[in-house]
């Protein structure tokens, strides 16, 4: 089992497996694509870095104020990401410490 940082080799071989055959089992997943990692460091890879479709980069006002009124009405509870399209965990968790 593998730790560390992803190389581009690793990320490639994860971006033409999911691509191609999708995300049935993550657990399985590793093996069949031939990476030397867990299922959920694939998973969090995935999710957090290398879906094509993934938003990055300065949150709009929009975002901003969904995030400050989901804050107010759940707390420290729930994470804001399901609500944002195409913004990750990461990105959202990260929001009080970037401004």
């Amino acid at each position: 089992m593998r730790k560390g940082t992803w190389t581009a080799e690793e990320d490639r071989k994860l971006i033409a497996y999911v691509s191609r055959y999708g995300c049935w089992n993550w657990r399985q997943l590793p093996k069949f694509a031939g990476l030397a990692r867990c299922g959920k460091s694939c998973r969090l890879r995935w999710l957090n870095y290398l879906r094509p479709n993934i938003k990055r980069g300065h949150f709009t006002q929009q975002e901003e104020d969904l995030i400050i009124k989901m804050h107010g009405n759940l707390g420290n509870r729930a994470p804001a990401a399901p609500s944002m399209n195409r913004r990750c965990n990461l990105d959202c968790a990260g929001f009080d410490t970037a401004r």
